[in-house]
Parts: C-alpha cells; structure tokens; sequence
C-alpha cells in the first residue's frame, strides 16, 4: 500500500509539473505550483529535493517553502538516532541542542552547544538523516523507474536508464554521511578563493547518518542582495571563482545550489560566502574538465576550435551528434557566450533558450539526447551561479575571473589538450520488423501499469527485469539470456517474451 501511495504521489507530481510547464494563464500555472508546493512538502525524499532544486536561487519562489519552512521532525523523535550512533546519551557528549526549525529532503540540522575538555565552547550544527528516509528513496526510485517515456524523451531515444542510475549514485551519496564529511574536507582543504568559508566538520562525532560540523550564522541571498554594491560585487568573484577553482582544478563541484546551502556574512573587508551541505558533489574526471576548458578557449581563439571532438570529451554521444556537427561550433558560442567578452556580461540579455530554439529549432532534442546523463546536474550548478550574479546585480567579465581562479598548468594543459578519435561506426540495426516492447504488470487483477519502449529495448532484457526476481524466472526454467541471444540471432519479430506471475504481480512483455 505504501509503494501504491507512493507511486501516486509521483504520477500526480509528474502530471502538476507537466502543467505547469504547459499553462498559458498566470493564474492557472500559480495554482498548479502552490498545489505542487504542498505536495512535495509532503513527504521527504526525492519529490522534496524536485521542489528544491526547483526553487532554484530564488528566494521569491513558489518553491522557497521546500527550502525553508517544511515542518521538523521534534527532538524527541531525532533524540534516539543520536543517542543509538554515538553509542551513549545525548547529555554525555552536549551541553544542550535546540529543536530544528526547518526539515530538508533526507534530514534536518539541529543547533546544539559543547563543552570541550579545556572549557571552550563550541556551536555546532548536526545534521541528523531521518530514520526511514533510506527505504523511502529506494521505495521511489524503483517506482520512478517505471514510469513510461512520454513526449520528446521517447522520441529522441533518450537514455532514461543512464538517468536513472545518475539519480540513484546521487541520492546514494547523500545518504552517506561519512562520505559527504570526506568531500567537505577535500573541498576544504583544496578550495581557497577569498571570501569563501567551508564549515569545520568534528570526525569523532560523525557517522553514516549524522554529521556534526561548525555552526555559522548569516544571511540569505535574498538579503545580501540588498548589500551596498562593492559588497555584492565581491560576493558575486567569490561564487565565481568559487566554481571556476573547484570545477578546473579539482572537479569536485557543489551541485546543490538552492537558497537554504548559502549563507552570507557582511564585513567592510570582504563579505564572506559560506558554503553549506555538501552531500551532492559531483565529480569531473579530469578528461571532461579538458575538454570543456579546451572547447572554451577555442571559443577564445586561444586555440584550434574543435567544438564536435570537445562535446564528445564532454561525454556526449558522438553518433547522435554528428546528424547536428555543422551547427555545433555556432551552438557553442550560444552555450558559452559570457566567455566571448572581456568586458562584464550582463547575463539578463543572454536569452539562452530562444538563441538555441533558433539555431536547431526541434534539433534541440538531438543535442540533449545525445549529452550524458549526469550532465543535467552541471547545469545545475552553473543556472544557480547565473541566478546569484543576478539576484545581485553585479556583472563579471568571466574570462578575467577564469584565469584569476585556475592555475596556468591547467590552462596549459587544457591548451594542449588532443581529443581521442571519437567512434563513429554505428552499432548493428537490429534485424525484425516489430517497433515497440510492451510491458504490463498487474497486481491482484487490476487495471495493468502499461510500458511502452523501442523494440531494441528487448536486446537487453535482463536489465529491464528487477534484480530480485531473476532467480524466480531462471526457476521457472524461463532463460532470460537465451531469449536475449536468440533475439540477437532470430531478429526482433512480434512475439511473447515473458508471461508470468511472480509473487502477487503478473508480468506480460511483448514484441508488436
């Protein structure tokens, strides 16, 4: 019943968000959100960081409340994880802790205050993950994983799988706070652009699931947007350089920039930025830090510009692109237009969208089909850097604060940098004459979940079929390889190809 509600709340997230997106009133599309809102508020996990991620930079949004006011859990409740991870009473290792007064997608912050062995007070801030958050993601991410392709995703043949996997490493890594305690500190320690400040994190009394670090008060964007402008200017370097430094020199990038992971202290000297959350970092391999760091030099005609091999290094698909490779060195300069100038670019005349629509019109959907999977959360991150410069109101000149924030090797290297021979050879077209897979899973007699994808799709049938309920099929003396193998061979002609129930579900996929 759980997973069924669960699933209804994502079909009903998918259908507001999608008519959102679609309304032309204003009152209409404010409804829809405010309903969006609340729904997301409603339950943690991945619905909740949607409505964040949403929110954007935007203090004013509809979504601001997912990153400020959700209700908390009482400390009463987050008391016994504490107490069952430190392996003593809460009173044992604090002076005293405040009730939270705001949740977040897979935990919640409480402010507490120690006593060192030598008499020195420290404030701390500890993050404590919600107890049932962990089955509730896996609940989620395995409903999200059959929810039908729909409109330009199933006509460009995106590679939903690959997101899918994106999403669940992700969320993965959030859960695990040791692991986001080791990224804070690298950050930390290899990140150093004044003006920035990264929390001090307390290691004896970190585990998987709390993380205790340093408190540190500021204000919000939306307050030190109203700073004097010299305050704002170098807040505006300090984000910058911030994200140059970390994602040229280090490729470990802080992917989650709505409102609630800044704070910002005012200082005559030099405002300062703190940084907040480090659970989604995205790591860059350094083949795709050159290639980007390449492809925007060449832009600068620092360099040969080779727009088709750097997206490729990027990650991008190189079959799917070459249908669009005249138009790329044009698309490039549309994508990264704020390194053409040396003079500040005034990101509110970028018209990124509309420039894109004109040069490929539905082609678009090519290019977004063919860029890897994780490449959404870049973005990501760097819409949430153009949104804080223009919340602030301050213009950089973005070449200037590249070459201020990355050291010469690396722009050396990039330089040099000589792409590998992308492969071109198109994989084998599969032989038949059927066009879609079918799947429908009924439980208890009911109406079935109906799944529509390409014939090819049944090429790699193993990995359609939860991980769980192989062992049952290769039971049934149903050989899921040999039905792969025989489709390879035999050609994808309209056929069954599974018919059983297992558990309380039946499964019926089919070739037409």
């Amino acid at each position: 019943m759980n997973r069924l509600k669960r699933f209804i709340y994502l079909m009903h997230s998918t259908w507001l968000l999608r008519k959102i997106r679609r309304s032309k009133h204003a009152a209409t599309r404010q409804i829809a959100q405010q309903r969006l809102t609340a729904l997301l508020a409603s339950k943690r996990g991945i619905g909740m960081k949607i409505g964040q991620a949403m929110a954007g930079m935007d203090d004013e949004s509809h979504f601001t409340e997912l990153t400020q006011s959700v209700k908390a859990w009482p400390l009463k409740d987050i008391t016994p994880v504490l107490e069952h991870e430190w392996l003593q009473p809460v009173g044992n290792v604090l002076e005293s802790i405040e009730e939270s007064i705001a949740a977040a997608s897979l935990g919640q912050v409480h402010k507490a205050l120690r006593i060192t062995d030598s008499g020195t007070t420290e404030h701390l801030a500890i993050k404590v993950q919600y107890p049932d958050i962990r089955q509730a993601i896996e609940s989620e991410l395995s409903l999200a994983a059959l929810l039908p392709k729909a409109g330009p995703v199933k006509r460009w043949d995106f590679d939903l799988n690959s997101y899918q996997k994106t999403l669940q490493n992700t969320l993965n890594d959030e859960l695990d706070y040791n692991h986001e305690m080791k990224q804070q500190q690298r950050f930390q320690q290899h990140i150093h652009v004044p003006g920035l400040k990264v929390a001090e994190v307390y290691p004896l009394l970190s585990t998987t699931q709390v993380l205790t670090q340093q408190w540190i008060d500021g204000q919000r964007l939306s307050e030190a947007c109203n700073w004097p402008y010299d305050a704002r200017h170098k807040v505006g370097r300090t984000l910058m350089q911030t994200l140059w430094k970390s994602l040229f020199e280090i490729g470990l990038v802080h992917g989650d920039p709505h409102p609630g992971n800044l704070l910002f202290q005012y200082d005559d000297e030099q405002p300062q930025v703190a940084l907040l959350d480090f659970g989604c970092m995205l790591n860059i391999p350094f083949t795709r830090r050159m290639s980007l760091l390449n492809l925007i030099q060449g832009l600068r005609g620092k360099t040969t510009l080779n727009s088709f091999d750097a997206f490729v290094g990027l990650g991008f698909d190189a079959m799917k692109l070459e249908p669009i490779r005249a138009e790329l060195d044009d698309l490039a300069r549309i994508l990264f237009r704020p390194f053409l100038q040396t003079e500040p670019f005034d990101t509110t005349q970028w018209q990124l969208s509309k420039q894109v629509n004109d040069l490929l019109g539905d082609q678009r959907w090519q290019f977004r089909s063919a860029s890897p999977a994780d490449l959404f959360l870049v973005l990501r991150t760097f819409q949430g850097l153009v949104n804080q410069l223009e919340c602030l109101k301050v213009q950089l000149s973005w070449p200037d604060m590249l070459e201020a924030a990355v050291g010469e090797q690396y722009i050396t290297t990039a330089l040099l940098w000589k792409f590998p021979k992308p492969a071109l050879e198109p994989a084998p077209t599969p032989k038949g004459s059927a066009k879609s897979l079918h799947v429908h899973i009924t439980r208890h007699g009911k109406s079935p979940m109906k799944i529509e994808m390409t014939a090819a799709s049944a090429l790699d049938l193993h990995n359609l079929i939860p991980e769980h309920l192989l062992p049952q099929i290769m039971a049934a003396n149903i050989d899921i390889f040999a039905i792969e193998q025989d489709l390879h061979e035999s050609g994808l002609e309209p056929q069954t190809l599974l018919d059983i129930t297992l558990d309380d579900k039946h499964f019926h996929l089919w070739l037409e």
